[in-house]
């Protein structure tokens, strides 16, 4: 496929510098220093400034105020280089390999009284769909997914291989499941009753809302009974733990290895850098930000929307207050040998 760089630029209604002819085009997308003359790239930071220079790309997006002279190849400019970017891409490859054709394959195992369309959906090699699981329109199941009973997946979702999705789980419009995750399994609860741990029974299931992406090998864990659920438009990375009767808000951010303990309550736009950890039965506040490796043994209030609140450290707390308390075990050893300096003033003094 291929786009013409005139069309781009009317679509995005982005000005144009240094204009190309009018059949000038490209195929596909790279960086800068990679780009050929049949490719689009983007510029959003000022440390590719000499990438940039050097480029040989075909046409380059670049920010609305960019004002640097850069000579021998076209820029467009629009208010958001990186997001114009995604969507033209996604134009340029809009049939990724990774959709299938529509059908149901022969090695698949559907029980009794699935409700889907065999015309609209693609079911790949190997998976299986329990019972009364109902399958929506357009849906991406790929090979070797398990789908337990009275499962429902909603429109133009998309489950990757080796995914395990357990009975009674919700998945709504638009959802994307990746690689070995585990939606439903069993929350981590035992009682000692004096002699052994006792597994308490989880009855519940988990929803996912629409528009939600989790990363590859998650867990999710249902409700020890009622729902564990992940809000609308919220993005999860790999390798994260979502326990029992959590609730998600929507459009959070959940980065790589973070763990949420049972019954915590998650607002709205909360972002969780890499390897945070929550306690169990805590509340999240909106617009928090957890920096990457905050331990959160307490509850939090968050923040507003122009405003979010920054929290680190373990025990967690604000971020500037953090920030100063790991600054000052630096500053010991001046402090001590100011100290020594100052007795040994003294000593001499006394003599």
């Amino acid at each position: 496929m291929q786009i013409k760089i005139s069309e781009i630029a009317s679509r995005l209604e982005a000005e144009i510098v240094n204009p190309p002819s009018d059949e000038a085009f490209i195929v596909g997308v790279a960086s800068l220093a990679e780009a050929t003359s049949e490719d689009l790239s983007f510029f959003h930071h000022e440390k590719y400034l000499n990438d940039l220079r050097s480029t040989k790309a075909g046409a380059v997006l670049v920010p609305s105020g960019f004002n640097e002279k850069i000579e021998d190849v076209p820029l467009l400019k629009v208010k958001s280089p990186s997001l114009a970017f995604n969507e033209i891409a996604n134009e340029l490859y809009s049939t990724d390999q990774t959709q299938e054709n529509t059908g149901i394959h022969e090695t698949a195992v559907i029980g009794e009284g699935v409700k889907l369309n065999p015309e609209s959906v693609s079911i790949g090699a190997y998976a299986v769909i329990g019972s009364d699981t109902e399958i929506g329109e357009g849906v991406t199941i790929s090979a070797g997914v398990s789908i337990g009973r009275q499962v429902k997946i909603g429109s133009n979702s998309l489950v990757y291989p080796n995914v395990v999705i357990y009975d009674k789980s919700i998945l709504g419009k638009d959802v994307i499941v990746h690689g070995g995750t585990v939606i439903g399994s069993d929350g981590f609860g035992y009682e000692f009753d004096g002699s052994k741990h006792q597994k308490i029974i989880h009855f519940g299931y988990v929803k996912i809302e629409d528009d939600v992406e989790i990363g590859a090998n998650c867990t999710i864990d249902r409700g020890r009974f009622g729902k564990t659920q992940i809000g609308q438009g919220t993005k999860i990375d790999n390798l994260c733990q979502v326990g029992h009767n959590v609730v998600i808000g929507q459009h959070c951010i959940i980065v790589a290895d973070t763990a949420i303990g049972g019954s915590s309550d998650i607002g709205d736009f909360v972002t969780m850098a890499a390897q945070v950890g929550v306690a169990g039965h805590l509340e999240i506040g909106p617009y928090s930000v957890l920096v990457a490796r905050t331990g959160v043994t307490k509850s939090l209030p968050g923040g507003e929307p122009n405003k979010p609140a920054f929290y680190s450290g373990f025990p967690v707390g604000p971020h500037e207050e953090k920030r100063k308390e790991m600054v000052y075990p630096r500053k010991i050893p001046k402090i001590l040998s100011r100290l020594k300096a100052l007795e040994k003033g003294i000593s001499e003094s006394e003599e």
